[in-house]
Formats: structure tokens, C-alpha cells, sequence
């Protein structure tokens, strides 16, 4: 056990967690800073930076738990700024998500945002407004691949391809918007199940007692906290 911290950058109108967290060992030509992953950037790409810039890290992979515009709406302006050399020498990082919730990056993204925004009730003029083209994922990661020290985790329920990313060394899990302390993520937006949003919840509570659960939204909590909600399901 190395003992990681997991910064917390929290951003957007409903308050998203955006996740720092090392790599592991040294990574080359990066002019002295220190790799990390970052998990969810969704929104606010300044603050994400500059927070980046404080700790002297880079992100050599972006993860997104899930492809909800609140999760990823920062990625345009962070991968700006790394063409733009705001983090030279270090390299480019790679976007990675579950291959069933690709749609919602590239070219083709706005229109599947907008069925989103409103299966939620929103206004897709939000978005509109909003908008900067989306890249490409880089890595689509399925279930058992690894970005660093996280290994993915494929947990429907939320979305089709929401998924976990776990460091079994160190026994932390980024759990998206699956499992909330006390609570899970809605299952009422497009490709969203309960069925399967309780069998992704029933995997992450049979975990070990004390995994540190780092989730989408709100405070963090430990598996042993949240087994109660199996009497629920």
C-alpha cells in the first residue's frame, strides 16, 4: 500500500467531483512533474489546471466514469490547453470510456446530449450554449483494463456504460454516479436500468468492508457504510 490521496476538485452547477489521483513510478520528459490520472472533469477546466499546476501533476489518462455531459463538459479547454503546450514537455493524455457510452464524445455527441438533457427535464439550449466539440475517446476501456494503477470496473445502471475504476493496492474505488453515500445514481435517463443499476450495486457492496468509495457526486463513504442499502434493492 502506497498510501494515494485522492484530490477533490469539485465543479459545474450540480456539483460534480473531479477526481486527482497519482500514478504510479516516474514518468519520462516531463520536466519534473509527477503523472496522475483525472476522473470526471465536468466542468470548470481552470480550476482543474490550475489545481493540476499546484500539485505539479499531469494527467497521463482522463477516465470518465460515464459519458453525462456534467462528468466530461471540461474536456474541450483541458485537451486545448495541452495542445496549446500550457503543460509542456509532458505528453497528451489519453481519454478513456466504456465503449457503450462513446456516443457521447466526438463529432456525432451534440445530439445525443441533447436527448439527455431532455430525458432530465432540461432545456437543451443549456447545451447549446455550452457547446465545444468533443473529442474522440483515445482508449475505450472495457471491463478489467487498466489506466494506471485503476482497473475498470463495468457497472450499467446509470448509464449503459457507466463504469468503476478501482486500485486494489491501495483499496479506493471511483465509483461515479453508481453508488452516493446513502444513495445511487437515477436510472430514468437514456439507457439507464434499475435492474442493472442493482446488480452493479450488489458488485460494489460485496467488496471489501473498507474500500474507500470516492463517488460522482457528494462526500466520500466506505463500502461497510452503504451495505445497509442492500435491504433496499
Amino acid at each position: 500500500m502506497t498510501n494515494k490521496k485522492a484530490e477533490n476538485i469539485i465543479v459545474g452547477m450540480i456539483e460534480t467531483n473531479c477526481w486527482i489521483y497519482p500514478c504510479d513510478g516516474e514518468a519520462e520528459k516531463t520536466g519534473g512533474a509527477k503523472a496522475c490520472i483525472v476522473i470526471d472533469p465536468g466542468d470548470e477546466a481552470w480550476m482543474i489546471i490550475s489545481r493540476l499546476k499546484e500539485l505539479n501533476m499531469f494527467p497521463e489518462y482522463i477516465l470518465l466514469s460515464h459519458g453525462h455531459f456534467d462528468h466530461l463538459a471540461a474536456l474541450p479547454d483541458l485537451m486545448e490547453a495541452f495542445r496549446n503546450g500550457a503543460f509542456s514537455p509532458c505528453p497528451i493524455p489519453k481519454i478513456c470510456i466504456h465503449r457503450l457510452d462513446a456516443a457521447y464524445l466526438g463529432e456525432a455527441s451534440l445530439k445525443v446530449h441533447h436527448n439527455s438533457f431532455i430525458s432530465a427535464g432540461g432545456d437543451p439550449s443549456l447545451i447549446d450554449a455550452m457547446w465545444k466539440g468533443l473529442p474522440e475517446a483515445d482508449i475505450l476501456l472495457e471491463e478489467g483494463e487498466s489506466a494506471g494503477p485503476l482497473k475498470g470496473m463495468h457497472l450499467p445502471g446509470h448509464s449503459p456504460g457507466s463504469a468503476a475504476f478501482y486500485d486494489e493496492e491501495n483499496d479506493i474505488l471511483f465509483s461515479g454516479d453508481t453508488l452516493f453515500r446513502g444513495t445511487w445514481g437515477r436510472t430514468d435517463l437514456p439507457g439507464g436500468s434499475d435492474e442493472k443499476i442493482i446488480a452493479s450495486l450488489r458488485r460494489i457492496l460485496s467488496m471489501k468492508a473498507d474500500t474507500k468509495v470516492c463517488p460522482g457526486h457528494g462526500p466520500l463513504t466506505f463500502v461497510k457504510n452503504e451495505t445497509g442499502l442492500i435491504r433496499t434493492l
